[in-house]
Formats: structure tokens, C-alpha cells, sequence
């Protein structure tokens, strides 16, 4: 019973390691899920029972993993190192009875991925029921986001990221290209006159898109001169490009959006396309994901079914010659 209530032990090929697979686990699943709190309902623990697990992880291990603050946790080099082995220790190990029952070699499990809301909802969410047909045991968890931190702060597999990348750890793989267009209703002009450069925006009343981080976007032209930004007068900000875009046909101002948004309400008539001899070239929408020598089969699925699916990608977006 003691040593049942120890927890399973992880074993080596010679002896037996003094760390508890149990306790490993709920180490693992306290980095994902982000408080003790949460990582006991996972388990059906109490948060008593989460943090003594841990203190007889770190003890075992002679080293601290978790920093905890009132309001957050927070990895140590070693528990961010310790954590990437176990994580992937598990999934190697769930692979393996995968593939040894009667389910072999079917890909399962969750992926957690990164996307800008409105790319989630026009490009990707139209590809996922051909993927979750072909893999019927695969499990998709979206998060909007715009950020590549988020990657690392939010324990996500893969996201898309749009528009220039930083220098990173992450591996960049291109998916194709997105035109952003200036748009307004009709009733926009039927006092002022529609704009035909880009510096006229000014006295027209535009709707800006605020990022997460509170930077409000410029607007990016293309003029004989050279590149052109405009900072509009924008009474109206959103994080949200689905608000901008149902205020842009209300007739509220002028937007800058994604050509994937706004294409069926330019067909209808109720948007119309304005400075199209100066609109900026495409920007270029990725799949980024952290480098790793031995990445899930679960995480290569969703990666290499995206990437093959660049016909359907190019209803929405411009290929990009790097998969076409």
C-alpha cells in the first residue's frame, strides 16, 4: 500500500529513479494548465494534494521547478528543461500503446493552436473537418491570438503568425499571402468625397484596428514616390476585426482589412474598394512552431495537413511560391 501510494516510479534500464511518474504528471499538467488550482480538477486532487506532489518532485530532484508569486507560477531554468523532457516523455509513451492496441498508428491527442481571429475563422476553420475526418481521434483547442509569445506563455503547439517575423527560436513555414484593402460603405461619401491618395484619409473618419499589446496599426501604401504610412483619425479602435469590419458596412468609416473579410460584402455592394492603385503588397501568413528534434505526430498531422492544403488556402489568400 506505501508504495502503491508513492506513485508509479519511472524506471531505468539498471535501477529504479527516485521520481514519482505521478508526481511528473501533475508537474506537467500545473506548467499547462497554469495554477494548482486548476491542475487539481484535471486530477481530481485537492490543491494541497498538487503542491505536496510537487514539493516531493523538487525534493527528489534537489532542484526548485516552480516559482510562485499571489498571481502567478513561474518555470525555473530547470522545471522549464524538466518540463520539456516529461512532456514529451508522455507522449512518447501514449504513442506507444497507441500503436501497440488496437488503434495503431492512429494519430490522437490534443493540439493547441495559435491564431489571429479572423484568419481562425475564413482560412482555417473551413480545412478542419477534412483533417478531423482523416484523423478521428486528433482533438483541435484554438486561441485567438496575435502574439508569437504566446507560443511559449501559453504552452501552444503551433500559430500562425502574419506579417514579418522576428528573429526567433521558432521554425517559420510559409502558408501564402493576404491582401489588406481600404473599404467603406456607400453612405460614407455621400458628404465628403471618396478618397483618391492615401494622405485624403485624413479627413475622412477611419476605423482602426488596436493590437493586444495596445499599438494602434498604420496604415502601409505603396506610391510612386515609395512606401507610405498613415496614421488616420480614428475615433474608433478594436481589438477585434470582426467588430471593424460590422462597423465598416453600418456605414461608421473607412477600415484597412484583411481582403479574405471583406470579399463577399465587396461582390454584394456593400463595401466598396477605395485606393486599389495604392494598396500595400501582401503580407505573408506563417505556421510557426518552436524547434524541436522530436515533435508530436499529433503536431506533425495538423502541420502537414495545413501545409497541403494549399489549394484550398488559395480561395482566400495568394500562394506563396515556397509551397506551391
Amino acid at each position: 500500500m506505501k508504495k502503491q501510494a508513492e506513485g508509479t516510479r519511472l524506471m531505468s534500464r539498471t535501477h529504479e529513479l527516485p521520481i514519482s511518474e505521478a508526481d511528473a504528471r501533475v508537474f506537467v499538467t500545473v506548467t499547462n494548465a497554469g495554477s494548482f488550482t486548476a491542475a487539481a480538477a484535471l486530477h481530481a486532487m485537492t490543491p494541497s494534494a498538487v503542491s505536496k506532489a510537487i514539493g516531493r518532485l523538487e525534493s527528489d530532484l534537489g532542484v526548485q521547478l516552480l516559482t510562485r508569486t499571489t498571481r502567478a507560477l513561474h518555470l525555473t531554468e530547470e522545471g522549464m528543461a524538466f518540463h520539456e523532457r516529461c512532456a514529451r516523455a508522455f507522449e512518447l509513451l501514449a504513442e506507444a500503446a497507441e500503436e501497440a492496441g488496437a488503434g495503431a498508428y492512429a494519430v490522437s491527442g490534443t493540439v493547441r493552436v495559435g491564431l489571429p481571429p479572423l484568419f481562425g475563422t475564413f482560412v482555417v476553420a473551413p480545412m478542419l473537418p477534412a483533417l478531423l475526418a482523416r484523423h478521428p481521434k486528433l482533438r483541435i483547442e484554438i486561441v485567438s491570438t496575435m502574439l508569437l509569445s504566446d507560443i511559449f506563455d501559453l504552452g501552444l503547439d503551433v500559430a500562425i503568425a502574419v506579417g514579418a517575423l522576428p528573429d526567433s527560436s521558432l521554425v517559420a513555414r510559409p502558408l501564402g499571402y493576404g491582401q489588406f484593402v481600404t473599404v467603406a460603405a456607400p453612405a460614407c461619401f455621400r458628404e465628403k468625397p471618396r478618397p483618391s491618395r492615401p494622405e485624403e484619409l485624413l479627413a475622412h473618419q477611419c476605423l482602426a484596428y488596436a493590437r493586444p499589446d495596445g499599438r494602434e496599426e498604420s496604415w502601409n501604401f505603396k506610391t510612386p514616390e515609395g512606401p507610405l504610412q498613415i496614421e488616420t483619425r480614428a475615433d474608433v479602435r478594436s481589438d477585434d476585426m470582426h467588430h471593424l469590419a460590422a462597423m465598416t458596412v453600418a456605414g461608421l468609416g473607412i477600415a484597412h482589412l484583411p481582403m479574405f473579410v471583406v470579399n463577399e460584402h465587396i461582390a454584394s455592394g456593400r463595401l466598396e474598394r477605395l485606393l486599389q492603385d495604392f494598396e500595400p503588397a501582401p503580407k505573408l501568413a506563417s505556421l510557426v512552431y518552436p524547434a524541436s528534434r522530436s515533435m508530436p505526430r499529433r503536431v506533425r498531422a495538423f502541420i502537414d495537413f495545413l501545409l497541403s492544403g494549399k489549394q484550398q488556402l488559395a480561395g482566400v489568400m495568394r500562394p506563396s511560391p515556397l509551397i506551391e
